[in-house]
């Protein structure tokens, strides 16, 4: 019996070390499994994390729904994110310091980012999350050739400086005189009409309902006229034959400080739940596209479909032509004097000169807004001594004159000139009479200048010469109270040299026009001139 116990003892205990070990696995296991689970939901949600963070997003209400659902998508358990309202023209405010700095901003296009950097000074890092073609939208009208006739249409109208589209008027402009095709200063002429002359939408609520219900257009992103279209089924958008710009909405870093390096990848989780598949599908239901070379092709339903895309603006002409329209926002305070010797009833094409001067200040008047104060003079020698005469002064184009207003006295004036036509060329006194009239009568709140016609050279025998002029422009201009004289050299017969020196001398212009086209242009160009302290 012994020897059988004995013979049993060591499988006993065999077997039950053989359950403590498998019980030790079985352990094991579940921690490995446990473990294993554990970093799979954390993976899931976001990674492992010490702490959560809450991540703030400032919104134009415009593209608010698809940031709300695209930070909805990038949220977890690490990260999360709140979507605030914010106004797009408050935003520069905000960064410099006035209110709360959100985090990230969800911004329209890069060009209003890259104002805004250069308004708070300081750099904002952005990747670009959608893009949206600029198209002309509201009332139904047919396609025009390219952004210059866009620019000059009567029936266009301007959005409200604060709206977040009102830079699309100024990327298409840029994108299209970068082009093949494109003629930078033909634009630049557009873009100033488009600033002075354009009526602003009527209306508080959406810009692109409003424009239609006036029978005219506005310059916005297709997914601003998709928005306006669930509203009202009328609103028509379409894009000039010579293609348009892309809006790239942006999303900014905008916190400083350490809290830009927490925030940094938190802004990259973002953006990928915008470039990711789930966000293409969502950025085609706001009316979005993405980026990348198909940005141009098909799109969300309802919009324009496919277009051509101009060349991508050059950022140093955006900038540029921010700061010009910026510029020629301020009302202009000039006086306009016009050569009237006898060479100015000379031909020109169908007309005479000074028939293209008067077409060219009627349109010019006509276009710019009622704040704008202007004055005429005229010039030729005079037996008098005196050679200029003043036919209408200088006034706001809105102010009544009796039954008239000032813009149509101005007309008037501008129409005798034809009849007053005759005599020698009295340039240099004038000039410098004009000079001291415009410092005499200047006004901080106007940009001040003098606009000069003129088509030959000075002949007054006894007059000043030209280093006299010059000398004594030089010795009464005040900085304090900038006034520039822009001239405009008429036909070949100018003197550009002369009219070259008296521009360069009070910091304008000059430009030489040899058509009834040139002459609009020109004029244009000396009306859009701003002077800057």
């Amino acid at each position: 019996m012994g020897r059988h116990q004995a013979a049993h003892a060591t499988p006993v205990a065999q077997r039950g070390g053989r359950r403590a070990w498998w019980t030790v696995l079985a352990l094991a296991l579940a921690v490995l499994l446990v473990v294993g689970l554990w970093r799979v939901f954390a993976t899931a949600g976001g990674g492992h994390c010490s702490s959560s963070s809450k991540v703030t997003v400032a919104v134009d209400d415009a593209l608010k729904p698809v940031a709300e659902q695209r930070a909805a998508a990038a949220s977890d358990s690490c990260t999360t994110y709140s979507v605030e309202s914010a106004a797009d023209a408050s935003m520069p405010a905000r960064l410099a310091g006035g209110g709360t700095t959100p985090d990230l901003w969800l911004a329209p296009s890069d060009a209003r980012v890259a104002e805004v950097s250069s308004q708070v000074g300081r750099d904002l890092p952005a990747t670009t999350v959608a893009t949206s073609p600029i198209v002309l939208a509201g009332a139904q009208k047919p396609a025009p050739k390219n952004w210059l006739d866009a620019l000059g249409s009567p029936d266009l109208r301007s959005l409200p400086k604060d709206s977040p589209f009102a830079d699309a008027p100024l990327v298409a402009a840029v994108a299209e005189a970068g082009s093949k095709s494109g003629d930078e200063q033909a634009l630049t002429g557009a873009l100033t009409r488009y600033a002075q002359a354009v009526q602003p939408v009527s209306g508080s609520g959406d810009p692109v309902k409003a424009a239609k219900d006036s029978g005219a257009t506005v310059v916005v992103p297709e997914y601003a006229y998709l928005q306006a279209k669930k509203a009202d089924s009328a609103v028509a958008a379409a894009v000039p034959g010579s293609g348009t710009a892309l809006d790239r909405v942006q999303l900014v870093v905008t916190a400083t400080g350490d809290r830009r390096t927490d925030v940094t990848p938190a802004g990259e989780k973002l953006a990928g739940a915008f470039t990711s598949s789930d966000g293409a599908r969502a950025l085609k239901s706001a009316g979005l596209r993405p980026d990348g070379s198909d940005a141009g092709k098909g799109g969300p339903d309802g919009g324009v479909g496919d277009v051509e895309l101009l060349p991508e603006p050059d950022a140093a002409k955006l900038k540029a032509g921010a700061k010009a329209l910026a510029a020629v926002a301020i009302p202009l305070k000039t006086i306009v004097v016009v050569d009237i010797s006898g060479s100015m009833g000379f031909a020109s094409g169908d007309t005479t000169r000074i028939g293209m001067t008067v077409s060219g200040f009627d349109r010019v008047v006509s276009m710019i807004s009622d704040t704008n104060s202007i004055g005429l003079w005229a010039f030729s020698l005079s037996s008098s001594g005196q050679n200029w005469v003043s036919l209408a002064p200088t006034e706001p184009l809105g102010q009544k004159d009796g039954s008239a207003s000032h813009r149509q006295t101005l007309i008037d004036a501008a129409n005798t000139l034809p009849k007053r036509v005759k005599g020698g060329t009295g340039l240099y006194s004038t000039a410098l009479a004009a000079y001291k009239q415009a410092q005499g009568q200047f006004d901080p709140a106007y940009s001040n200048s003098v606009i000069l016609l003129t088509d030959g050279t000075d002949e007054d025998p006894g007059g000043m010469s030209l280093d006299s002029l010059v000398s004594q422009l030089k010795s009464i201009a005040d900085p304090a109270r900038p006034i520039m004289i822009n001239t405009v050299g008429i036909s070949q017969d100018a003197d550009m040299n002369a009219i070259t020196r008296i521009a360069e001398a009070t910091g304008g212009n000059a430009l030489r026009a040899n058509s009834q086209q040139d002459l609009l242009a020109d004029f244009v160009t000396a009306v859009g001139k701003r002077t800057t302290k």
